[in-house]
């Protein structure tokens, strides 16, 4: 088994937490942008009304005439405020980060007209790019959006089912397209229903790991410090390299001897994963299939 030295071991896990803390960084800002830039060049310039929070802060805008990242600040600042709460304090610092930017980019981008002419054009592009920075932002701890989430976080879901309401996401999203079709019109109710579908769809897509994961085989000689190292950096558990006799998956868990681990990588992971395996064992062989 090839040993490495605690000090050097806390040097590259420090460089790794690091390096991973600033990509998700990263990838809240860039949700957040891309959340405002469908939000503010799509939709709120024509009309258009998508659910959930955004949606209550556009119909807000246009009542008030006020920008509508003050009203997305202010209506999220509660969930903010519960993830503040938590021990997480790195978690908390990337949800604040991707908040402020759909925040601040929605006040930059509120004078300019929509980009497109068409009502179910800035509908069907607004809704994509909005469910696009919502589910990157997401898929790296970041809640732009509560009622527009494939689901919701764990704290929030624990307390809508403490309190019996366990549809208020959709209830909600129903009386505000059903406000916007009384103070807008239902032609724009309809648009708006159109993005909010569709705002919804993309961003289940995007939170979904499943097509964006690639199967990784590691022979090593360290395959228990390996698999513990995994778990403790980045929660990953190794799969059964064994299958059945009818092609399933042994159900057992793995023996941590094995000369083998395979596990199922998310395809923005594996720089990390990678550098990770070859800190705990240089001479670690990895293979990627189906890329």
């Amino acid at each position: 088994m090839v040993q490495v030295p605690n000090r050097a071991m806390n040097k590259v896990q420090g460089a790794i937490k690091r390096e991973g803390m600033g990509r998700r960084l990263a990838m809240a800002i860039i949700g957040g942008l891309i959340a405002a830039f469908g939000l503010d060049l799509f939709l709120v310039p024509s009309g258009i009304i998508a659910g959930g929070v955004s949606g209550i802060s556009a119909l807000a805008a246009h009542l008030t005439g006020l920008h509508t990242g003050m009203f997305l600040f202010g209506l999220n600042l509660p969930l903010l405020l519960l993830v503040y709460r938590q021990p997480d304090r790195e978690r908390a610092l990337i949800a604040t980060a991707g908040l402020l930017t759909f925040s601040v980019c929605s006040i930059l981008f509120f004078p300019i007209p929509s980009l497109v002419d068409s009502k179910i054009g800035s509908a069907g592009i607004g809704g994509i790019f909005l469910g696009l920075g919502i589910g990157i932002g997401l898929r790296y701890g970041v809640v732009l959006d509560t009622l527009q989430m494939p689901k919701l976080p764990q704290q929030l879901s624990y307390l809508l089912a403490h309190l019996k309401l366990p549809y208020i996401q959709i209830l909600v999203n129903l009386l505000v397209l059903t406000l916007a079709g009384l103070l807008l019109g239902w032609e724009r109710a309809m648009y708006s229903a159109v993005a909010c579908l569709l705002a919804l769809e993309t961003g289940r897509i995007t939170t979904s790991r499943l097509p964006l994961k690639r199967e990784i085989r590691i022979q090593c000689a360290s395959s228990a410090e390996i698999a513990q190292g995994i778990k403790a950096m980045m929660g990953y558990e190794p799969r059964p390299p064994v299958l059945g006799e009818h092609g399933e998956e042994n159900p057992l868990p793995v023996p941590l001897e094995t000369d083998e681990l395979v596990y199922l990588v998310h395809v923005l992971e594996m720089p990390r994963f990678k550098s990770i395996v070859w800190s705990l064992d240089p001479r670690a062989e990895i293979t990627i299939l189906h890329e």
